[in-house]
């Protein structure tokens, strides 16, 4: 019985903690006929081109690129990051328009108690930002008060995500 009543909480706990699909989100936020995935790794050189733009610590070099399309065209990119809050993973989607700026960011998992996931409306801030920002907290972005790791975590993946699509485009 006690086995019985830890799988279905650990399966309650883990279902609800997942907030979004990906393909779905990239296709909604661009309006695009279809979304094609790809994985990009990245060679040593483009790691370090990657760490040096986004001021940032890379410890991958495997990522996952959602390409929204009408058609032929290519209409605007999704970067799916996996970055650590406090001691577990928050995924966010980091959706960028051709003019390499960001449309919207899409928490797509969030393992930290949901009380420190962000709002929408601080996510908003990061709208039609660029990699020409600073993107850190305090300066270009708002802190928010009692989720500050979140909130870094999304900045520096933030700076992570429009510098790989520099970087990797297609």
């Amino acid at each position: 019985m006690k086995t019985l009543l830890l799988l279905f909480l650990s399966f309650t706990v883990s279902f609800a903690q997942v907030l979004g699909d990906p393909i779905a989100l990239t296709q909604r936020v661009f309006s695009a006929k279809s979304v094609e995935s790809q994985n990009i790794i990245l060679s040593e050189e483009q790691t370090q081109q990657l760490s040096k733009a986004s001021m940032q610590k890379i410890e991958t070099k495997l990522y996952r690129l959602y390409i929204a399309k009408n058609d032929a065209k290519i209409v605007g990119y999704g970067v799916l990051l996996n970055k650590k809050v406090r001691t577990k993973t928050a995924i966010s989607l980091y959706l960028i328009g051709t003019d390499n700026k960001i449309k919207s960011i899409e928490i797509v998992a969030f393992n930290e108690p949901m009380e420190y996931l962000p709002t929408k409306t601080w996510l908003d801030g990061f709208d039609n930002k660029s990699a020409a920002n600073t993107l850190r907290l305090n300066q270009d972005i708002p802190t928010v008060s009692g989720a500050t790791l979140s909130a870094r975590a999304i900045t520096d993946g933030a700076r992570i995500a429009l510098s790989l699509i520099d970087i990797a485009k297609p």
